[in-house]
């Protein structure tokens, strides 16, 4: 029950602005987040691979993935790296190389707005073409800041 809440708050951007949670809960509501982003950009993937996509899935998609894209960088308050104690995947580059975590947090948020625009357009062309600019901003992003599942 408490993710459900931590995630209802991240999606309003609210998580950890408004109240005082613990390193373990902001760790716990980005995991959460993070897995709803991953889900929508799999299923972007899927329909862009289709032969016939569902454009209302890709806008659905691509709508969920520029909601969190914003808030990317205020998952990472300081404290909240292995020394929570809690198992994350988050980098310590994270918070030693803050200018490249920035810009790849920029890089997220400008691909997700032209999937995002393309998919509102309801061009399936556009949304293929938008597909690895937003595909290169999570793995690189992935390949700095993220280590390994163990």
């Amino acid at each position: 029950m408490k993710d459900a809440v931590l995630a209802s708050l991240a999606v309003a951007g609210i998580a950890t602005a408004a109240f005082a949670f613990t390193p373990a809960d902001t760790i716990r509501m980005r995991q959460s987040s993070y897995k709803q982003m991953g889900s929508n950009m799999h299923g972007l993937i899927e329909q862009a691979r289709s032969g016939s996509p569902s454009i209302s899935q890709v806008r659905r998609h691509s709508t969920v993935i520029l909601r969190f894209a914003p808030q990317v960088l205020r998952w990472f308050p300081r404290g909240t790296g292995v020394e929570a104690g809690v198992r994350t995947r988050a980098k310590a580059e994270i918070w030693s190389d803050p200018q490249g975590f920035r810009l790849a947090g920029a890089r997220l948020l400008v691909a997700a707005r032209q999937m995002d625009a393309a998919a509102r357009r309801g061009d399936v062309a556009q949304v293929r073409a938008a597909l690895p600019a937003l595909q290169a901003a999570c793995g690189g992003c992935h390949e700095s800041y993220r280590g390994p599942a163990n």
